[in-house]
């Protein structure tokens, strides 16, 4: 597709989703496509849920056509960049009818786990995703967003999908309000992108009708180097009815910021030394807004908070923060009761909010995180290694320093570093040479379970989990300069890694990388492991015909 057929946001559009978290519009396809593909679900959800799940693009290839159109396309390249790419991982959501005698319940919009009627897959508890089968970070910079596609006509009474506005800048869900819920009715075609941290939740079904919504996931390659949408006007300014209930300037002009290639403290007056502080005392406090405002004054601050914070984050050091609770822990998947209660977890790794500070400072902290890759505390260096990823190319002169941490006897250091270089696209053969290895040998502990959403079934574990941002950090190596050598290398052995994440990411690697040679490999793996959803359609069902899409 290219870049004039795509159907960009504007700057109205971005500074809502820099503040609220999503952004919703109108797919731009005929009605019947999205007939079509309700039709589809019917049968599929009925004969061929939960297996669904990821394999929903082979079993209705139609909806590529829906992921590739010019507004959908417009809508990530404004927000995810011109080099995104779509995650393996995507489900359909259905809300099946309530029971009769369940239609009667009390329902109140902020309510959390409301009854759903039997064989709902969508859960109508507030929650924020975790990557599935791969436990990356959070991170307030927009580095990956869930899209939400409504095929159909969606009333209150069908159960939309809730959000709770500006809870993408939350470390979990705490301290939220009735006003942050939205609840909407939503046309058929609609699609929502909103930040993969956004709170969400299913809601009841009251109609006689199965409700369906497909999630595709997206994820940014590359930090942006400029504006990547309809840009008009670099201020920043608060869009008027916004439905988050904080007022953060500072925080949404940072984050704005970032998203234009600027300096993140661009036109942000630095507080005065003297609150120092009181900002950083605020930074552990418990009201949410109250906490972010601490953290982004802090980083508009810059060089004179960097001391300050690195002495808030070695406070945390020596409580094995490092360590994954267990499964029965509300923590293991980020719902601790109290946010400030951080640790690494194979479902959500959340950081220190010191690391994500120094991250949004760049420059000035960069030698004084460096320092923290040799300390002691796993705890530390994952911290250190995850602001030094948000620091971006402020800290791409030390990024195979980055890359040494891929040899650390820690497993889940090793995973942060990773993470990281997702965000540091310009390491090195060396660094390329030790992500290879990763791809082909096992890491201690590799093979226990870590299956990130454990009602779904499967064997995933540690090892499945590390190869797959490996291959991850490698793809989006392919943003940056000077490719070195190694790359063909490391992503033809991610063809033989045994799950079908690395080997998709590593397909499209090759791709990307336009080699003769691992042209040829991509495709001699995926020809046996095509899958014909014709094949399998059920005796009588006639198949949709492919519907023409129209720009609208």
């Amino acid at each position: 597709m290219t870049g004039e057929e795509r159907i960009l946001l504007d700057d109205e559009q971005v500074r809502r989703y820099v503040a609220d978290g999503f952004v919703t519009f109108d797919t731009g396809l005929p009605a019947d496509f999205h007939a079509a593909v309700t039709d589809e679900l019917r049968v599929s959800m009925k004969h061929d849920s939960p297996m669904l799940g990821d394999n929903l693009l082979p079993r209705i290839p139609m909806l590529a056509d829906m992921l590739r159109s010019p507004r959908v396309t417009g809508a990530v390249t404004s927000l995810l960049g011109e080099d995104f790419v779509w995650a393996p991982h995507r489900f359909p959501h259905n809300s099946e009818p309530l029971a009769e005698a369940d239609r009667e319940l009390a329902f109140d919009p902020f309510q959390n786990g409301a009854v759903m009627g039997e064989g709902s897959i969508s859960g109508s508890g507030w929650h924020q995703d975790g990557h599935s089968k791969a436990g990356r970070g959070r991170w307030h910079t927009f580095r990956a967003a869930n899209l939400f596609y409504f095929p159909q006509d969606t009333p209150l009474q069908m159960g939309p999908t809730r959000l709770l506005a500006g809870t993408h800048l939350y470390a979990n869900i705490h301290d939220v309000v009735p006003e942050q819920v939205v609840l909407r009715e939503i046309p058929a075609g609609t699609a929502i992108l909103a930040d993969f941290d956004m709170g969400h939740a299913g809601t009841p079904n009251r109609t006689d009708t199965s409700r369906y919504m497909l999630k595709f996931v997206v994820l940014r390659m590359e930090t942006p180097r400029g504006a990547t949408w309809d840009h008009r006007d670099p201020a920043w300014r608060a869009p008027e009815h916004l439905f988050t209930p904080h007022d953060l300037p500072r925080a949404w002009a940072s984050l704005w910021n970032w998203l234009r290639g600027a300096p993140r403290s661009a036109g942000i007056e630095p507080r005065a030394a003297a609150d120092l502080p009181r900002l950083l005392d605020d930074l552990r406090s418990r009201d949410q807004g109250l906490r972010l405002a601490a953290l982004y004054d802090l980083a508009a601050t810059g060089a004179p908070a960097v001391p300050g914070l690195i002495r808030n984050l070695l406070a945390t050091a020596g409580h094995d923060r490092h360590v994954a609770p267990p499964k029965d822990d509300a923590r293991y998947y980020g719902k601790s009761e109290d946010h400030l209660h951080r640790c690494y977890s194979p479902r959500q790794f959340v950081p220190e909010d010191a690391a994500v500070a120094l991250g949004a400072i760049g420059a000035p902290a960069v030698e004084p995180l460096l320092t923290l890759l040799d300390h002691d505390d796993p705890w530390m260096r994952i911290n250190a290694v995850y602001a030094l990823g948000e620091a971006g190319p402020a800290a791409g002169a030390c990024v195979d320093r980055v890359g040494t941490l891929l040899d650390d006897p820690v497993p889940v250091v090793v995973r942060a570093a990773v993470d990281a270089l997702c965000a540091l696209p310009c390491f090195g053969p060396a660094t390329v040479g030790r992500a290879h290895r990763l791809l082909v040998t096992d890491i201690e502990g590799g093979e226990e379970p870590a299956m990130g959403e454990p009602s779904l079934g499967g064997r995933w574990t540690k090892q499945n989990h590390l190869r797959y941002v490996v291959s991850l950090a490698l793809l989006a190596r392919l943003t940056g300069e000077d490719l070195p050598d190694g790359l063909e290398e490391a992503f033809v052995a991610g063809l033989s890694e045994e799950t079908g994440y690395t080997q998709s990411i590593s397909c499209q690697g090759l791709e990307r990388l336009g080699t003769p040679s691992g042209l040829r490999a991509a495709l001699r793996h995926l020809e046996p492991r095509r899958w014909d959803p014709h094949h399998i359609r059920l005796a009588g069902q006639s198949g949709h015909r492919r519907v023409r899409q129209t720009a609208s």
